[in-house]
């Protein structure tokens, strides 16, 4: 070491023009000459389908679904599916929340299905999981509403 602090180089000790070209790289190296700004869209993967009896109908946010008159003691099945146009397998997990029903008829209608339990639904496929409401032998007469959220992950 003390032989490289004692070395010149036109008269300049060796170790301090070392030091200066090291600073110099390392500010070179940090020198900005070009910047910029990265914008991606993401877009939904996947689209809700139901059957409508003759062809499959996409749902759109916020969609609405009135079904025909269901009895005591029936069920009522809606094909439904999930169409995941991204590159990767996606979990799908519908959520069914009874919002208005008719005096003493809470808990009369029941939701299985409709991607309630999670489904993974495979890339660039349809995955098809049928919602069925039931409705319960004792289920009052009147309207009965839902409301669905569908998450992914």
């Amino acid at each position: 070491m003390k032989d490289f602090l004692r070395k010149r180089w036109h008269g300049l000790p060796l170790g301090i023009i070392t030091v200066f070209a090291l600073v110099g790289v390392v500010a070179a190296a940090g020198f900005v000459f070009l910047s910029g700004t990265l914008d991606m869209q993401v877009e939904e993967a996947c689209t809700l389908q139901t059957w409508d009896g003759s062809s499959w109908v996409d749902q759109e946010d916020g969609f609405s679904i009135t079904l025909s008159s269901a009895y005591p003691g029936e069920s009522v099945v809606i094909p439904m599916q999930i169409i995941n146009v991204s590159s990767s397998d996606l979990t799908v997990t519908g959520v069914y929340t009874l919002s208005a029903y008719p005096s003493g008829g809470y808990g009369d209608v029941t939701v299985s299905g409709g991607f309630s339990g999670g489904i993974v639904c495979t890339q660039g496929t349809g995955t098809r999981d049928d919602l069925t409401l039931t409705v319960a032998n004792d289920a009052p007469p009147g309207t009965y509403t839902f409301t669905t959220n569908f998450t992914r992950s």
